[in-house]
C-alpha cells in the first residue's frame, strides 16, 4: 500500500518519537511511515523491538503498537 492511501495519517516516527538517527536506520523511513505496520524489520518502540518475522510484527503492531491503533485500526 502506497503512503497515499492514508490521508490525514501522520507518519509514524512522528507519533513515536524516533530521533533523526533512528529514523534514518528504521527500514520504513522515509516512504512507509504510514503503513510501517506492513514493513518487516522496522525499529518499533524506539528501536526496542525489531521484527523480521512478518507474522510477529502484525501481531506486536494490533496487540501493541500506539501508533497502530490510534491510526490504522481506528481508520480501516
Amino acid at each position: 500500500m502506497a503512503n497515499e492511501n492514508y490521508n490525514g495519517i501522520p507518519n509514524c516516527w512522528d507519533v513515536m518519537g524516533c530521533n533523526g538517527v533512528l529514523r534514518k536506520t528504521c527500514t520504513a523511513y522515509p516512504y512507509q511511515g504510514k503503513a510501517c505496520w506492513i514493513v518487516t524489520g522496522v525499529k518499533c518502540g524506539q528501536g526496542e523491538h525489531i521484527m523480521e518475522d512478518a507474522s510477529e510484527k502484525i501481531l506486536y503492531c494490533r496487540n501493541e503498537c500506539r501508533f497502530y491503533k490510534e491510526n490504522i485500526k481506528a481508520n480501516f
